[in-house]
Parts: structure tokens; sequence; C-alpha cells
């Protein structure tokens, strides 16, 4: 089992939940008064823990660095990502695992479910499920700060897709091209693959 660990960690660096002040600011390469400045403007979405030092999610990080015109650091690019997958195309999740890890869950309510217990970076699920509400699903993820962190990618057609891409999916992919998913995710999350 150890060995395994060790591989596991030569292929790819371990998947950090959070990201200090001091990580922020070497991307950004400023100081960590300006890191602290961004946050109590809340121009990056943060939290902080009990001892009141600041925390960022490896998503707000990378929608911060693009909004903001910096570069991905390839020691962000490089970390492997975890993608709750509520799809029943084993094919799909097959590709996947080559470039994410993956927490495949029955439905998309069970992934909702556990999104706080495996805190994925990506959540895959279907507009035809029925555990799902659709827009309506999406849109209270992205309302709420303790679940806007997560990137969404709504599978689906038609009004039902456009309706998830309005809410806030930030991946949209008509059932015909879910091949496209894994590439579509790279980008989004911005893994470098």
């Amino acid at each position: 089992m150890v060995r395994r660990a060790r591989a596991l960690t030569r292929t790819a660096p371990a998947r950090p939940l959070f990201y200090t002040a001091q990580d922020l600011a070497h991307f950004c390469e400023v100081d960590l008064k300006t890191v602290h400045h961004w946050a109590d403007r809340n121009a990056i979405a943060h939290h902080r823990t009990s001892g009141r030092h600041l925390r960022f999610r490896r998503n707000d990080v990378v929608r911060f660095l693009r909004l903001y015109g910096y570069c991905v650091p390839s020691s962000v690019q490089r970390a492997r990502c975890l993608v709750a997958f509520a799809l029943p195309s084993d094919e799909i999740a097959k590709k996947l695992t080559s470039r994410f890890d993956l927490a495949r869950f029955d439905s998309a309510m069970s992934a909702l479910a556990c999104l706080f217990e495996h805190e994925p970076d990506a959540i895959v699920v279907s507009l035809a499920d029925d555990t799902f509400a659709g827009a309506r699903s999406v849109a209270a993820l992205k309302a709420d700060p303790k679940t806007a962190w997560v990137l969404v990618a709504a599978i689906g057609d038609g009004d039902a897709l456009e309706a998830a891409r309005a809410a806030g999916a930030e991946i949209a992919l008509a059932t015909d091209d879910v091949a496209r998913l894994g590439a579509e995710l790279s980008r989004a999350l911005a893994t470098g693959k």
C-alpha cells in the first residue's frame, strides 16, 4: 500500500484542498499584504480558519488568476483534480480516469449529498437525471457561497442545457458531445492536459 501511494505521488502532486495566502502571493508574485487586501475587498473567494488564516479553494484561485491575467502556475496545473461523476457511462468514466480522480455516484443527488465529504473540484451531472432539478439545482449551487466553488458540468439537450448554462454551469455539453467532456474539464480546471 505504501508503494502505491508513492507511485501516485510521482505521477501527480497531491491535490491540495486549499491554498494559503502565501501560496497565492507566490503565484501572483506580490506581497502577502496585497493578498490580504484582495481578500478584504472580496476580490477572491476565501474563508478563514479558526486561527483567522486565509484559505483559498483551487477553483477560486484559478478563476482569480485568469480574471486578472496571471498565468496558472504549473504546480496548480499538475495537481490532479477530483471530479464527482454522476453519469451512467462507464466508457466516459474510463477516459476521464487518465486525467482526473473520479468519485462515481449512481445519481446526481448522491453526488450532491457527498459534496462536502469529497470536496470535488467539479461535478458532472446529467440534466435527464430525475434526482437533479436541472437549472434550479445549478443556480442553487452557484448562489450559495458554501457550494459556489464547485465547477458544474451539465450534460443534456435543448432548452434544459441552455437553462443550465444560464444558471451558471461552467460546462454545458449536448449529450452527443459528451466525448469532449475530458478536454472541457481540463480547460476549465486548468489542468494543463
